[in-house]
């Protein structure tokens, strides 16, 4: 790589940081209105990853092993679906600088999830920043969405990364889309929604039935370069960074918490390939519950599942039930 190439990189590396670094202002700079929250509910599904004690799947789990508590009250199980079932799976990418300049090639290593699902899933494939935008719909067609997914131009997002709202937007997509949902969420995770919409965003991600699976790129931004030291001032940057970086985490952590999913914080290549292969199998061997609501009260309930047979459990921790008309 040319001097200039190099001095054009590292350019491009500091405008980021300083973008990203500004987030906090852009978020008091939005003004947004708050979406009202609607749900009905005539039963509520519940997606669960059965592992035993070594981490492996649990397979031939029947509708018998399994018991749902609603507010700590056993619930009748009105349906299930086992693991073979076909899943709808949702590739939801941060697009903008960051990636551009230090994750695409292992962004892109997500070929190896489309490549190991199953025949019958179905896959799409989101960019996100300032909003989502869908590059492939939903389909079973795996080598166009191979396809879509070397096509996809990073650099096209803007530093402005509205998480809340374009996770909210792919939920809404979703909503009507029967089976097992999950949208493999691939960013920092760094959000810059304005405060008043973070309660609506919670209610509507726990009143939600689909599982989100983060990666962090985290790892990415802070990396130090090979062969070279970080000059003084792209120190400052990164101290000032880090902090911002580490709330990103917690955020994709607790949407993989609330949802049932898992959060992976990969640090190299080979941390990607081992993160992609293992989420194909998740998505591959989701058990679907679903339970109808006993209590019209407009509340979150809290959820559990119990199974015999296995050692953990992964499923949404809550959900928002109906209001009725007294309410």
């Amino acid at each position: 790589m040319s001097h200039f190439k190099k001095a054009c990189r590292i350019q491009l590396r500091q405008a980021f940081l300083f973008a990203l670094l500004a987030l906090p202002n852009l978020t008091n700079a939005q003004e947004q209105q708050t979406p009202a929250i609607r749900v009905e509910v005539s039963r509520v599904n519940v997606g669960v990853i059965a592992t035993d004690r070594h981490g492996k799947f649990v397979e031939g789990l029947q509708k018998s092993d399994f018991h749902i508590f609603d507010n700590g009250i056993e619930q009748p199980i009105a349906g299930f679906l086992a693991n073979d079932d076909p899943a709808q799976v949702v590739l939801m990418l941060e697009c903008g600088p960051s990636v551009y300049l230090f994750g695409a090639a292992n962004i892109q290593k997500a070929d190896a999830l489309i490549a190991n699902l199953s025949p019958a899933d179905r896959v799409a494939i989101v960019c996100y920043s300032s909003g989502a935008n869908v590059q492939f719909e939903l389909s079973d067609n795996k080598a166009e969405a191979r396809l879509a997914l070397r096509e996809i131009n990073f650099y096209l997002g803007s530093g402005d990364l509205n998480l809340s709202r374009s996770l909210l937007d792919v939920f809404g997509w979703l909503r009507n889309v029967p089976g097992k949902k999950s949208v493999v969420l691939i960013g920092s995770g760094v959000d810059s929604a304005p405060p008043e919409f973070s309660a609506t965003y919670k209610n509507q991600i726990l009143s939600s039935e689909v599982r989100v699976l983060a990666v962090s790129t985290s790892n990415l931004l802070t990396l130090t370069p090979k062969h070279r030291k970080r000059s003084k001032q792209q120190r400052e940057s990164l101290e000032k960074l880090e902090p911002l970086l580490q709330a990103g985490e917690d955020t994709l952590r607790n949407l993989a918490t609330s949802t049932g999913g898992r959060v992976y914080l990969p640090k190299s290549t080979k941390d990607f390939e081992r993160t992609y292969s293992e989420i194909a199998q998740i998505v591959r061997h989701e058990y679907n519950l679903a339970f109808a609501p006993q209590i019209a009260d407009g509340k979150l309930h809290s959820l559990t599942v119990t199974a015999n047979h296995a050692a953990r459990l992964d499923h949404r921790q809550a959900y928002l039930a109906p209001a009725s008309s007294a309410n």
